[in-house]
């Protein structure tokens, strides 16, 4: 952080922040130790700022995302930090008995002891409504998450561990960093097929960590032989249990030992499963079931999720559900066959849609000229957006120098800190007139005009014209602007002034960039994200079909017509 590396040090702060919440320093968590942990003071950052402050850091209270940090927490967990304070408290005596449930009817071991029913009485009155929104949400869900675990060869009883974990949200996000549905750390979910990059978190995937979540909790049951010592171990993590076990000298669950949060997890799970098995009996009535229905398509190019939208003739917020787990504006770049979720049976209809849409437009790109002394970080800073945007696109190290006059391009969506809405309505217009879409835009706090102008490739006199808004009007936080887009890609510069992409009727000079090979970069996958031939890419840079590329080699790419 002191030389400037404010990306890498974040990175290697969250790693070291993870590794010390997983492990367990003479019997205490490492959260305590994280919470007690001083930061110290560098030059101002977001990120660091947040650290600065260890109590609201791990507050089990979400806080205000960035424009481009992951989705908020929805629905949090049945089991928080306050749920095991207020069960640990004396409880109220019990108004009425619970019905006693039949235990024999349970595909695992499940008892009705008091720690169960305190459970039980706190998910009917301070749990209720969370608890019933979980079940809605768990109706679209569950007939998959079955058939998984099925497969597995494991009890549906189990499923209920999804509502103790998130309230079956996939968009959940724990004070660890724990995150989806199964709420796995970024560790174990790539120990189990789940990718998490800047771009997407495979944790956040239903069906992908539904699958990780079966292997795990079988390879859990595998290693401990019980029930109640895998759910503990998947709570805790096993080589806690197994420390436990080897110094307490027992394999019964309920006489081990264990941190507060842990010994209480199996409770929680076993008072949701009795719910879950009979809701009428303890005042919840469960929705009717209502799969998920959706085609996956595999896309070649990098694509914003407001055109993937509007090709499958539908909303920004369905293709965000269908795919919880594309956490940025558009799909990752440099996957040659990305699979992407739509509505079902559109998925002829979406590919003629989309076939139409050039790769090079697939994104709505803002063409910023470098000037005297700025780098990645200050062009980021200057729109709004994240350092990581401008390396990642442009094919730029972290401490590149920018030559004076360069062109780095930034996707429309990434900038001007807001979230934009595209409808699937064209407004009809006069013969020989161009159609045009509707784009409704939320304005943030800290919003300008000219930013929003700016960042949606417009001009702020349309922008003021389509809204009726004075020269000197105030915009308001939470205040919905109507933005009226051409289906002809626009692309702005750094003045804010649009201009029309260049299309073969009116070819502009040839532009030629520079691209820096990264580790694990193919000729192939360079190709394709900049929608350009491999034998072109060839031909511009005199290299024979066998050879071989090496990291921090420059890259000339042209114009596809040059």
């Amino acid at each position: 952080m002191s030389s400037g590396n404010a990306d890498q040090a974040e990175w290697e702060f969250d790693a070291a922040i993870e590794t010390l919440l997983d492990v367990n320093l003479n019997g205490q968590s490492g959260v305590r130790f994280v919470e007690a942990t001083r930061i110290p003071v560098y030059p101002p950052s977001p990120w660091l700022g947040a650290l600065v402050k260890p109590t609201q850091r791990f507050s089990s209270e979400p806080s205000e995302p960035s424009p481009v940090d992951e989705p908020p927490l929805e629905a949090p967990a049945l089991l928080g930090p306050e749920d095991v304070q207020a069960v640990s408290e004396p409880q109220p005596e019990q108004v009425a008995p619970l019905p006693e449930p039949d235990t024999a009817k349970f595909d695992i071991p499940v008892v009705f002891n008091d720690q169960v029913k305190i459970f039980v009485q706190y998910f009917q009155t301070r749990k209720w409504g969370l608890i019933t929104r979980a079940f809605e949400r768990a109706s679209r869900y569950l007939p998959m998450m079955r058939k998984i675990f099925r497969e597995k060869g494991l009890p549906d009883d189990l499923l209920n561990l999804a509502f103790i974990e998130s309230a079956v949200n996939p968009r959940a996000t724990s004070r660890v960093k724990a995150a989806g549905i199964w709420q796995f750390m970024p560790s174990t979910g790539r120990l189990y097929g789940m990718r998490s990059s800047w771009w997407l978190d495979e944790r956040r995937d239903p069906e992908k960590s539904t699958r990780g979540a079966a292997e795990y909790l079988k390879n859990l049951h595998k290693m401990f032989g019980s029930w109640p010592l895998a759910l503990a171990a998947y709570n805790a993590g096993e080589g806690k249990i197994q420390a436990a076990i080897k110094r307490q000298q027992t394999r019964d669950f309920w006489s081990l030992r264990l941190p507060k949060e842990t010994r209480l997890f199996v409770p929680a799970f076993m008072a949701m499963t009795i719910i879950s098995r009979e809701p009428e009996r303890y005042g919840f009535t469960l929705p009717p079931e209502e799969p998920l229905r959706a085609d996956t398509v595999a896309l070649r190019y990098q694509t914003e999720v407001a055109i993937i939208a509007r090709a499958a003739g539908t909303t920004v917020e369905e293709i965000s559900d269908l795919n919880p787990h594309l956490i940025r504006w558009a799909t990752p770049p440099g996957v040659p066959s990305f699979p992407i979720r739509i509505p079902a049976g559109r998925r002829d209809a979406f590919l003629e849609a989309l076939e139409r849409i050039p790769p090079s437009q697939r994104l709505t790109w803002i063409r910023h000229h470098v000037r005297k002394g700025e780098t990645p970080a200050t062009i980021a800073k200057r729109y709004r957006t994240d350092v990581q945007v401008v390396l990642e696109v442009n094919g730029l190290r972290k401490r590149q120098v920018l030559k004076p006059g360069m062109t780095v391009l930034l996707p429309g969506s990434a900038v001007g800190g807001g979230v934009a809405y595209v409808t699937e309505v064209q407004h009809a217009s006069p013969p020989g007139a161009r159609s045009t879409s509707v784009e409704h835009y939320t304005v943030r706090k800290g919003d300008s005009l000219a930013g929003i102008a700016r960042a949606r490739a417009v001009s702020p006199q349309d922008l003021r014209r389509w809204n009726k808004l004075s020269r000197d009007a105030d915009l308001r936080p939470g205040q919905t602007l109507t933005i009226h887009r051409a289906p002809q890609a626009r692309v702005a510069d750094d003045t804010g002034v649009p201009h029309e992409a260049d299309s073969p009727a009116a070819p502009a000079a040839p532009a030629t960039k520079r691209y820096i090979v990264k580790q694990g970069d193919t000729l192939w996958n360079i190709a394709r994200v900049h929608a350009v031939s491999l034998e072109d890419l060839r031909r511009w840079n005199n290299l024979s079909r066998d050879a071989q590329l090496r990291p921090g080699q420059e890259l000339e790419i042209r114009s596809p017509a040059s």
